[in-house]
């Protein structure tokens, strides 16, 4: 069973939790806004998967677990993408999903990656 953290309580953050969860896998979501978090156990999940999977542990981002996972996906907008990518590689996860685009335009940060994938 894979440990699973998501970072990003959105829409992609619940399609990313459902999808885990009918895989068995254990799911941890983290944003940094309580009511985001708030939103996804009331509102987002149990309106579209029927009701709220109980065992989604939910955290603010300044009190999430860090190590231990064996994927983190990225579902946060586009212009954190790159800091929450390398700070999850210090986690060492068996991998990582970062969702589209993976950088802004101004590709800050991808020069990091590029060092620490090599």
């Amino acid at each position: 069973m894979y440990n699973v953290k998501i970072l990003g309580a959105g829409s992609i953050g619940n399609h990313l939790a459902n999808a885990s969860r009918r895989m068995g896998w254990n799911v941890t979501i983290c944003d940094l806004d309580p009511e985001a978090l708030q939103r996804t156990r009331d509102e987002i999940y149990p309106m579209r998967y029927g009701q709220w999977d109980d065992s989604i542990q939910l955290f603010n981002a300044s009190d999430a677990p860090r190590g231990g996972f064996d994927l983190i996906f990225i579902g946060t907008p586009p212009d954190s993408h790159m800091n929450l990518t390398l700070e999850a590689i210090k986690e060492k996860p068996k991998a990582i999903l970062v969702e589209k685009p993976l950088c802004t335009p101004a590709l800050e940060n991808t020069d990091e990656l590029y060092r620490l994938a090599e």
